[in-house]
C-alpha cells in the first residue's frame, strides 16, 4: 500500500429546514486524519480532539472500522497507524459520523492507489452512513443536494455566498441521530408535503443562483423539527427567535445543534441563541463560521 496520507472532511450540517434528507452544507470545522501503513496486521487508533469520551481508540472506531472493511474488500489485509484530530462536535447534529466515513473511503482509495471518483465515493459513503445529505456535503463541499436513484447517488454542490455568515450553537449533550428519526412519523399529508417542497425549491434556486435574499420562512419545516423538538429542551423558542440579522434559524442535522443564516451581527445572533436555551437549563457553545466549499476532496493532501 502507499505510503503515509493525511485527510481533511469538513464537518457538515444537513436537513436546513426544509431539505430533510436531500440538502446540507459543509462548514469550516475539520476532522484530520493521518494513515500510516503497517507490516504486520494490526491497527493502532490515536485521538485528539472534542468529546474524547465518545470515541473509540481501538479497531471498534468508526474510521478504522470503515478502513479495514473496504481494504479488506480489495484484499488488502494489511493493518494501520490512525491518527485523528477533530474539531466536529459529536452526536450534535453536524455530521461527524458521515465526516468519519467519507475520510475513511478516502484513506482507503489513498491507500491503495485507487482513483477517486465523486459518484463511486459518495454512493459508498451512502451505503454505510445511510443518507446521502452529509456524505455528499462532506466530499463536495459547499451546498450540496442529492438524489439516491437504483443505488447511485446523484450530488450537485455549489459555494455559498460570502456575504452570508454561519453561526452554530452547539448544546452540551449528545443526541443520537438513530433515536431522533425513529420518533418520526411514517406519513405526511400534501400540504405538509407541498409546504416543504414550495420552500426547497426556492431555497436551493437562491443559493445556486448566489444570491442572499434569503428569508425565515425558507427555513420553515413541517416534516422532522416539531417532532423532534420534546428531545432538545429550548428548541421551539430558539426556532422562533427573531433579530435583524438573522436570515433564518434552523435544527442542524438530527440536531441538538442549531444553525442560524445572518448578515451582520453573528456574535450577536449567537448570543441572543445561547441566551434563549440557557433558560431551559442547556449549557452551549457558539461557533461563528465560514461555509467549507472544498469539501474532502479539495482538502487532500500529500501524507
Amino acid at each position: 500500500m502507499s505510503r503515509r496520507v493525511s485527510i481533511r472532511v469538513p464537518a457538515t450540517c444537513a436537513n436546513l429546514g426544509c431539505l430533510f434528507d436531500c440538502g446540507a452544507l459543509a462548514l469550516c470545522l475539520y476532522l484530520d486524519l493521518w494513515v500510516t501503513p503497517r507490516a504486520d496486521e494490526e491497527i493502532k487508533v490515536s485521538y485528539r480532539g472534542v468529546n474524547a469520551d465518545r470515541i473509540r481508540t481501538d479497531a471498534g472506531n468508526l474510521i478504522a472500522q470503515t478502513m479495514r472493511e473496504t481494504l479488506g474488500g480489495w484484499g488488502k489485509r494489511n493493518g494501520f497507524d490512525l491518527e485523528i484530530e477533530n474539531q466536529i462536535p459529536v452526536g450534535a447534529g453536524t455530521g461527524s459520523s458521515a465526516a468519519a466515513i467519507v475520510g475513511a473511503l478516502a484513506a482507503s482509495h489513498r491507500l491503495a492507489g485507487r482513483a477517486l471518483f465523486d459518484e463511486e465515493i459518495v454512493s459508498l459513503a451512502t451505503q454505510h452512513e445511510g443518507h446521502p445529505d452529509n456524505v455528499a456535503a462532506a466530499w463536495h463541499g459547499g451546498f450540496t443536494v442529492a438524489v439516491e436513484s437504483d443505488g447511485r447517488v446523484l450530488s450537485y454542490s455549489c459555494p455559498l455566498p460570502e456575504p452570508l455568515g454561519l453561526v452554530l450553537v452547539t448544546p452540551d449533550y449528545a443526541v443520537a441521530t438513530h433515536e431522533a428519526r425513529k420518533i418520526l412519523p411514517e406519513n405526511y399529508s400534501r400540504a405538509d408535503a407541498v409546504h416543504n417542497l414550495q420552500r426547497a425549491a426556492v431555497l436551493t434556486a437562491q443559493i445556486f443562483s448566489g444570491k442572499t435574499e434569503l428569508h425565515r420562512s425558507f427555513f420553515d419545516d413541517r416534516w422532522h423539527q416539531s417532532f423532534r423538538a420534546h428531545l432538545m429542551p429550548g428548541l421551539p423558542e430558539a426556532l422562533a427567535l427573531k433579530h435583524p440579522d438573522m436570515l433564518g434559524i434552523c435544527l442542524s442535522g438530527a440536531g441538538p445543534s442549531l444553525l442560524a443564516f445572518t448578515r451582520g451581527s453573528t456574535e450577536a445572533v449567537g448570543e441572543l441563541i445561547c441566551k434563549t436555551l440557557d433558560e431551559k437549563q442547556v449549557k452551549s457553545h457558539v461557533h461563528l463560521l465560514a461555509a467549507d466549499n472544498r469539501g474532502a476532496k479539495g482538502w487532500i493532501l500529500p501524507g
